[in-house]
C-alpha cells in the first residue's frame, strides 16, 4: 500500500511539472502574439501619420496655389464650425448666437453654398 502511494505521489509530481511546463510554453506562444500585434499596431499608426501628413501638404500646397484660405487660418474654423454645426441641424440663429460676430442673416449666406441635403445627426445613428 505504501508503495502505491509513492507510486502515485511520484506520478503527480511529475504531472504537476509537466503542466508548469506546458503553461510556460504557452505563456511564451501568447507574448508573441501580443508582441506582432502591438508591431503591425504600431506600423499601421505610423502609416497612417505619414498618410495625414501627407494629406496636409497637399491640403496646404492646393490653398496656396488656389489663394484659399490657409487650413490654419481663424476664418476657416470659424467656416468649419459653423457647418459642423449647421450639419448637426442647428437654426442659423443657433450658430449666429454661439458665433455672435454673425447675424443669423449673415450665417444663412455664409452657408449657402455649403447647403446640401440636410440630414440631423440623430437621423444618421437612428438609419
Amino acid at each position: 500500500m505504501g508503495v502505491l502511494i509513492a507510486i502515485l505521489f511520484g506520478v503527480a509530481i511529475l504531472l504537476l511539472i509537466l503542466s508548469f511546463g506546458k503553461t510556460k510554453k504557452a505563456k511564451t506562444h501568447i507574448e508573441q502574439q501580443l508582441e506582432q500585434v502591438t508591431l503591425s499596431v504600431g506600423k499601421e499608426v505610423n502609416d497612417m501619420q505619414d498618410r495625414i501628413r501627407a494629406i496636409e501638404l497637399d491640403a496646404a500646397i492646393t490653398a496656396q496655389q488656389s489663394g484659399a484660405l490657409e487650413v490654419d487660418s481663424p476664418e476657416r474654423k470659424v467656416l468649419r464650425d459653423m457647418i459642423d454645426m449647421n450639419k448637426r441641424g442647428y437654426s442659423y440663429e443657433s450658430i449666429s448666437a454661439r458665433m455672435k460676430e454673425f447675424t443669423p442673416e449673415e450665417v444663412e449666406q455664409i452657408l449657402a453654398p455649403y447647403e446640401g441635403k440636410r440630414q440631423d445627426e440623430r437621423g444618421m445613428v437612428a438609419q
